[in-house]
């Protein structure tokens, strides 16, 4: 695991432009509730770079996006670890966690049964850890051991979102429906919701015990990014090309550990950091703004290497998958609920 700092190749214009849709996004997302800023800042960079693209393709200011989208990215994904709070997991009674643990094994499971299938491997599991753990945030977490084109994340990042946003607006009234209670509901939200913040907007109106009990277990979610991690590693198979097999066991794990990307290493080290020293509030806050920053900039700069035609040709092929993973790890989740009722 080795970690480098390439020199920036900088790019005044390029530079100029992250920044104005960056800052644009941030601006327009209060009239737009439930998008987020990070599917904001994709779909502006998505216009910028497809109705003015001369700029952005020449060898300064490309390689100045490509940098950003890369590298800004892994240390998005490295100071997300102090997010992870164990201390809200304490929170969860035991009889809903199999609850979170169904939605997450539910998601991989649909996104490696469609990659074994007719969907592309990268775009299937990228839905699936969009799903699964934390949204945009996986997503960043992922590509890059996916392989994943700038089409096939913005795909997976917005129909993530679409996804998010109606489950904010839906999934409450449709618990109503179904006769379920505040408790019950903040299951329903903290194991099926994308993002921290679609959680955050859909419990708010369940009460102080049930948005906090929503809350919990979408860090428990979060906490199985690590895992999930680990997983895809494992699925790009480091080790003997000629003879896997022939590997001893030992062997191979020291051969995985040291294929595992620095940002994964660094996510595991944050982690255990937030979580065995007592930072001060601030410094948690500080971090937390500037992931989020970070990640906005990287999304803008994917947005701007990415052709419509492109996201449009893989879209159409995407929509009905990543619906129908949704759906079941609803179904999971209530199959689970009305399970403890009998």
């Amino acid at each position: 695991m080795k970690i480098s700092l390439p020199a920036v190749p900088w790019s005044w214009h390029a530079a100029l432009a992250l920044a104005s849709v960056t800052l644009a996004s941030v601006a327009i997302t209060p009239y737009f509730p439930g998008w987020g800023n990070g599917m904001l800042c994709l779909l502006l960079g998505m216009a910028l770079g497809n109705f003015w693209p001369s700029p952005w393709t020449k060898p300064g200011p490309a390689a100045f996006l490509r940098w950003n989208e890369k590298n800004m990215l892994a240390w998005a994904t490295i100071l997300l670890g102090f997010e992870l709070q164990t201390h809200f997991l304490a929170g969860i009674p035991l009889a809903f966690v199999p609850a979170l643990l169904l939605s997450v094994i539910g998601a991989v499971g649909v996104g490696e049964w469609l990659a074994r299938g007719s969907q592309p491997a990268a775009q299937s599991h990228l839905l699936a850890a969009g799903n699964a753990i934390c949204g945009n945030s996986a997503v960043a977490a992922v590509h890059p051991l996916l392989g994943a084109s700038p089409a096939q994340i913005a795909v997976s990042v917005t129909l993530i979102n679409a996804l998010g946003l109606l489950g904010t607006l839906f999934l409450g009234p449709g618990a109503s429906l179904l006769g379920l209670d505040a408790t019950e509901k903040a299951v329903l939200m903290g194991s099926l919701l994308q993002s921290v913040g679609h959680v955050s907007a859909a419990a708010s109106g369940l009460g102080e015990g049930p948005a906090l009990l929503a809350m919990s277990l979408k860090m428990g979610r979060i906490l199985l990014l690590i895992p999930l991690l680990l997983w895809f590693q494992n699925l790009r198979g480091p080790g003997n090309p000629n003879n896997p097999a022939a590997d001893p066991p030992f062997a191979k794990t020291l051969t995985l550990v040291r294929g595992v990307p620095f940002y994964v290493g660094g996510f595991v080290l944050c982690a255990l950091a937030t979580n065995l020293v007592p930072w001060p509030d601030w410094f948690l806050s500080s971090i937390k703004n500037l992931t989020q920053w970070m990640l906005w900039i990287a999304l803008a700069a994917i947005g701007m290497n990415i052709r419509i035609s492109q996201v449009l040709h893989q879209g159409r092929g995407a929509l009905v998958p990543a619906l129908g993973m949704f759906v079941f790890q609803i179904l999971l989740v209530l199959g689970w609920l009305i399970f403890l009722k009998l």
